[in-house]
């Protein structure tokens, strides 16, 4: 077996550096896919990978073009149950050996074993110049025949991907097909047959440890904008803060942090690919964020190529779905939160707490964000609330913002409901719906999932003197020592205080990563990452501790009934006088 070239620091002339990627081909799914916009393998080369791997090849060597690009590409399989195939492509400024792009396809096509006449029909040109140009092609590799050429083509790894028309041979007089030995054809034949069909690709970048040019811990924080600019703002503030703190003790800590803040609008595409692009570019050796990765999937499998730490507050379930799955491609990923399950809880117990009004059970409407991690509603949830004595009238389910906010407001309060749950991430969203429900009806009982946490919300809204705003949060700063001294800290350091959430969880990410690395002393993500996965951490929200397989921190009491392993899911009244928590299992 030839060994793969290691992927080059530099490039040559011509051409761009090696591109290393990691491949798993694994039953199910809907055949070869590349699961992230940061991919540069698309799905018609990784439906040859598959077809590599059906075909039983150690390796492989091959021409790919696609899109008018031309690669050399080599495959290599690496042992283990599941199928692992090291791809290289090695970038090149045209077709090597100096030949044409239609030289190319022909001496394909002749190690085929095709004549002129079957040549001349899959390249839609006649058979004359089809003859000039084998004649030419065969002078040009100094060759006196046919097989000559293919021998040569396979030689010099020549053979291009795709083979124009597909690699359907012509079988010769004893019945055989004369170039059964030639890997890439078999990499072709195999790729569109029915074994390859059940199979998926996925396909990872391939990180190789950097050279250490720097003393410091480079850590970069996502910071989310446009309509999610005030959470984003107290994100990087946090964040800003705990490097800050850290830098201050070093002599006793380690190395300094070296903060870099990348703004992400993730609803917006272009912002997404200049953030994803700055985010390599600063090379860090670890990401925090909120929930940019539950708003663009793009920031998620960018964090999975990426193969650094990634610590993120995104509590959308499908993300730790996503890592238990499969740890190979997202072991690196740390949910620094309970997930949304949690936020029902916090509600039924709310619901369970309320007196009982003896007539009629009470009655519940529901306005929810539809995705993206706030959810509170699932199948089970009409009869858990029917178990605590609670109906529900109405679910509406809407999108990050809402047309006729009034009339939808209007619907969930027609059947007079005593609560009128919203879910919802966008602050200006969520206070739009607020302020309408205060129209409509005045003294009316809300509750609201995280978004008051940022300090925007209790500026949008009309308090109502005769309602209450009630609001739950799986991740949230509690008024022990440590959340009143991280207070007193970004207030002098900011001039006002912080929300109740993304601030502090982002403090806690930088401290964690900081001491990950400070008490291992490596770089390495896997080192780093180990430590996360093995160790507990106390920090100013709670207790993060990965030790589920989804890699997600426990909420208490609703997830752990271990309140020091764990973080507390936080309810709190909200009111013009401010935020007060009212306990960890509230009742009204």
């Amino acid at each position: 077996m030839r060994s793969l070239p290691a992927p080059r620091s530099a490039a040559a002339p011509g051409r761009g550096v090696d591109q290393l990627w990691e491949v798993s081909v694994a039953p199910g799914g809907e055949g070869p896919y590349v699961p992230g916009a940061s991919a540069a393998l698309g799905p018609e080369l990784l439906r040859r990978v598959v077809g590599f791997v059906v075909a039983g090849l150690p390796d492989a060597r091959f021409l790919w073009y696609e899109d008018g690009r031309w690669a050399r590409c080599a495959l290599e399989r690496r042992p283990g149950a599941q199928a692992q195939v090291a791809v290289v492509l090695s970038p090149l400024d045209g077709p090597p050996g100096g030949l044409t792009a239609r030289e190319i396809d022909i001496v394909s096509l002749v190690a085929l074993g095709l004549s002129n006449r079957e040549i001349s029909s899959r390249l839609g040109t006649s058979i004359r110049t089809v003859t000039t140009q084998v004649e030419r092609l065969l002078k040009k590799l100094g060759q006196d025949s046919r097989a000559g050429a293919g021998a040569l083509a396979v030689d010099r790894d020549l053979i291009r991907l795709p083979i124009p028309g597909g690699a359907e041979q012509k079988p010769d007089a004893d019945g055989t097909n004369g170039t059964d030995s030639i890997r890439v054809l078999d990499i072709e034949r195999h790729s569109g047959g029915a074994a390859a069909a059940g199979l998926r690709a996925t396909a990872r970048a391939h990180r190789p440890s950097r050279p250490r040019r720097r003393e410091t811990l480079r850590i970069a924080t996502i910071a989310v904008g446009g309509a999610f600019a005030a959470d984003g703002r107290e994100t990087a503030q946090g964040a800003a803060l705990a490097a800050s703190d850290v830098n201050t003790l070093r002599s006793d800590l380690g190395r300094a942090v070296e903060h870099v803040t990348v703004h992400i609008d993730p609803l917006d595409d272009a912002s997404v690919r200049a953030g994803l692009a700055a985010l390599e570019a600063a090379d860090p050796d670890a990401i925090t964020s909120s929930y940019a990765s539950a708003l663009s999937p793009a920031v998620f499998e960018f964090a999975a190529d990426f193969g650094r730490a990634f610590l993120h507050t995104n509590t959308w379930t499908r993300s730790v779905a996503a890592v238990r799955a499969d740890p190979g491609r997202y072991g690196h990923v740390f949910q620094t939160c309970p997930s949304e399950p949690t936020y029902q809880a916090a509600l039924l117990s709310f619901l369970g707490g309320c007196p009982s009004r003896g007539d009629r059970r009470h009655r519940l409407a529901v306005v929810e964000l539809d995705g993206y991690g706030c959810a509170v509603t699932d199948d089970t949830f009409e009869t858990r609330v029917a178990a605590v004595g609670w109906e529900v009238t109405s679910t509406h389910r809407v999108g990050l913002t809402v047309d006729r906010v009034d009339d939808l407001v209007a619907d969930a309060l027609a059947d007079r409901p005593d609560v009128v749950v919203l879910s919802h991430l966008s602050v200006e969203t969520a206070a739009e719906l607020q302020n309408a429900i205060t129209r409509h009806h005045p003294g009316q009982l809300t509750y609201h999932i995280y978004t008051p946490s940022v300090p925007g919300f209790a500026r949008r809204i009309a308090h109502d003197p005769g309602g209450q705003v009630i609001w739950s949060t799986v991740t949230g700063r509690p008024d022990d020592p440590l959340g009143r001294r991280f207070t007193e800290a970004y207030a002098r350091a900011y001039g006002s205080a912080p929300g109740r959430s993304q601030a502090s969880a982002a403090y806690d990410q930088v401290r964690m990563v900081h001491a990950a690395h400070a008490i291992t002393g490596s770089f390495s993500p896997a080192a780093i990452g180990g430590h996360l996965r093995e160790s507990a951490y106390r920090g100013v929200n709670g207790t993060y501790l990965f030790a589920d397989a989804g890699q997600a921190v426990t909420g208490y009491p609703y997830d752990s009934v271990d309140q020091s392993l764990s973080q507390p899911t936080l309810t709190y009244r909200l009111s013009g006088a401010g935020q007060e928590i009212l306990s960890v299992t509230p009742g009204p």
